[in-house]
């Protein structure tokens, strides 16, 4: 099975799982991702999504060597990115859940590209990244271009997009690539546990607070990120869960969410 999908605590966790070729992806298993996530964010009980890579890589980029070897032509790698490859980077970004990237291991080209586009990126000490499309006379197109330097700045989006260097986990940390960074032996361990964490917060506010953070990079004023707050604040402050936020803090007692 290229992907694992498992779900515990309202985590959904989805592992590519296609560890002799480092997790590279093909349009299977990216189509299958998208499928899965847009399944599972449907349910009322999913909170949080985790994407992971299996045996200690995230993803070593496409599976070019699969694609020279079945006689792809440059028009049908560029179908195959069209048709597959991208819904599943929006798929993410679109998805109304906080979506973690557990990147333990090598994260390069398109896995790079998967990564980013996750909310947060949770590393272990031997977690890497690399923009690597340059050595193949590419552009990095699975968002690349527009993530990278968010996260990053344009200097050293620019950097890591024309020499392809390898970026490693404490640097990653350094320069906001990762949020956090874990020791490799217990990384999944903590993975775990911040998950859970996120997913024990009040649904609506993850939900509402993606959704406003993402449009907000589109704005051109804080006016207009501060109307769109106030419309999902409303929303939130209408809600049962906006009713038992203030219950419960006057009662001094843990909020119960029903995410809605």
């Amino acid at each position: 099975m290229s992907l694992i999908v498992e779900k515990s605590a309202g985590v959904v966790t989805l592992t590519l799982n296609r560890p002799q070729v480092r997790n590279a992806v093909d349009a299977e298993i990216m189509i299958h991702l998208r499928e899965e996530m847009e399944l599972h964010s449907k349910a009322a009980d999913t909170r949080v999504f985790v994407i992971t890579g299996a045996e200690g890589a995230f993803s070593s980029g496409a599976d070019i060597q699969a694609a020279l070897q079945a006689g792809v032509t440059p028009l049908q790698a560029q179908q195959i990115l069209t048709e597959a490859y991208a819904p599943a980077i929006r798929g993410i970004r679109n998805c109304p859940q906080p979506v973690i990237a557990a990147v333990d291991g090598m994260a390069a080209g398109i896995g790079c590209d998967l990564a980013m586009v996750c909310d947060l990126r949770l590393v272990s000490e031997r977690g890497k990244f690399a923009e690597l499309f340059i050595r193949v006379g590419l552009i990095p197109d699975g968002g690349g271009t527009y993530l990278l330097p968010r996260l990053v700045g344009v200097g050293r989006a620019f950097e890591m997009m024309v020499t392809g260097e390898t970026v490693d986990a404490q640097e990653a940390y350094r320069i906001g690539l990762a949020n956090k960074v874990f020791p490799t032996e217990m990384f999944y361990e903590q993975v775990k546990a911040y998950a859970e964490k996120l997913a024990a917060q009040a649904p609506l506010a993850l939900m509402r607070g993606k959704k406003a953070m993402y449009a907000a990079l589109e704005d051109s004023s804080l006016e207009q990120a501060m109307q769109r707050e106030a419309g999902y604040q409303r929303e939130i402050f209408e809600s049962e869960d906006g009713f038992e936020g203030f219950r419960a803090f006057i009662e001094k007692r843990p909020p119960v969410w029903k995410g809605r």
